[in-house]
């Protein structure tokens, strides 16, 4: 059996690689050369060329066969094309930045629900938003091309990850605070945002079980970890696991969002995973706690590749002097709604309140 993986140097590839291994694939990895990672496993084959590139493709893929391809990096469509004809199984990887922001919703009160299924509404104007738009534009003529019988295909689409090798590392401004030995940090609102995270060893296991289950054949999945935490809740185990106590300032004021920008998200989001659990029989292979560990401890042994660029990726903007006047702020202002308060609490009604069934 013969497996092509476009891409594959990234959090999950390696551990994509070595599963495709130890199913009796013969491998051939496909990427543009600029990350080697030293634990990337030996393949069959090391090609190097660009996969945003169409003509390229044709080019390097003009007489190629396989039995399975993964496609986890440059342009899904092109990649696809290429391979329409020369591939039984075909594996795309896209991502929840498809999914429609609910404000651009025909029913944006039923867009809010969560989790997100996976026949949320898509992009499907460019002017709205290119990206969500090229994401879901790619993903749809994927699956055409299912339904027209060029190969058996299978979408996933991929949430914020986590772990080793993880480009755009949200768990580092977090991780910057401590080792600059900065107490403080911000969460917008009372800290209870969620978004959809994976520990990259989980969502690879993910790629493998829709690889290997007839199942999975023209369905798309959510690839998430089973369990998640609030971002303050991240915070707090973050600290747990460094020792660490912080001193994490509630801010419902939209400064909190900016000040907190690259490791908090400015509205909740859970992506639907119960088909991968029913469909397929999916369990995290590593714990969420686990993979914040591992994670902090790659981070730590890691420090010198967060350079600039990606640092713009994530955006923070490290302002701590901001940060705490913001808090002086807050301070200041909690101190003149304590009589308020009080007031309040003193009132008839709440002071006879006991409670009670609806």
């Amino acid at each position: 059996m013969k497996a092509l993986v476009v891409g594959g140097t990234g959090p999950t590839g390696p551990y994509i690689l070595e599963g495709l291994k130890e199913r009796g694939y013969e491998v051939t990895i496909y990427h543009r050369g600029l990350h080697e990672p030293d634990d990337l496993p030996e393949v069959a084959h090391h090609q190097h060329g660009d996969p945003f590139n169409l003509d390229t493709l044709k080019e390097d893929f003009s007489r190629a066969k396989f039995d399975l391809v993964i496609s986890m990096y440059g342009r899904l469509r092109y990649v696809a094309s290429v391979l329409s004809g020369k591939t039984e199984r075909f594996v795309g990887i896209g991502g929840s930045a498809a999914y429609i922001s609910p404000e651009y919703a025909e029913d944006p009160i039923a867009a809010q629900s969560l989790p997100i299924p996976m026949n949320h509404p898509t992009y499907e104007n460019r002017d709205i938003n290119p990206f969500g738009y090229a994401v879901a534009n790619s993903e749809r003529r994927l699956m055409e091309m299912h339904e027209r019988g060029e190969f058996e295909a299978s979408l996933i689409r991929y949430p914020t990850l986590y772990g080793p090798r993880t480009p755009r590392q949200w768990l580092w401004p977090i991780m910057r605070r401590y080792i600059e030995g900065r107490r403080k940090i911000i969460v917008p609102g009372d800290g209870s945002l969620i978004f959809p995270t994976g520990y990259s060893e989980n969502i690879a296991e993910i790629v493998l079980l829709v690889s290997d289950k007839p199942e999975a054949v023209g369905k798309i999945f959510n690839a998430v970890d089973s369990r998640t935490h609030t971002i303050k809740n991240f915070i707090k185990l973050v600290g747990k696991i460094l020792d660490y106590e912080w001193d994490i300032i509630e801010v419902s004021h939209p400064i909190g969002y900016q000040l907190a920008k690259g490791y908090a998200p400015e509205k909740s989001k859970m992506l639907d995973n119960t088909s991968l659990k029913t469909l397929l029989g999916y369990k995290d292979v590593v714990s969420v706690e686990e993979g914040i560990k591992r994670t902090i401890e790659w981070i730590l042994n890691n420090t010198d590749s967060f350079d600039q660029s990606i640092e713009s990726l994530l955006g923070n903007p490290y302002a701590y002097e901001v940060e705490d006047l913001v808090v002086k702020t807050l301070t200041n202002s909690n101190k003149e709604l304590a009589p308020l308060f009080e007031k309040v609490q003193n009132q008839p009604a709440i002071q006879e309140f006991r409670g009670g069934q609806y």
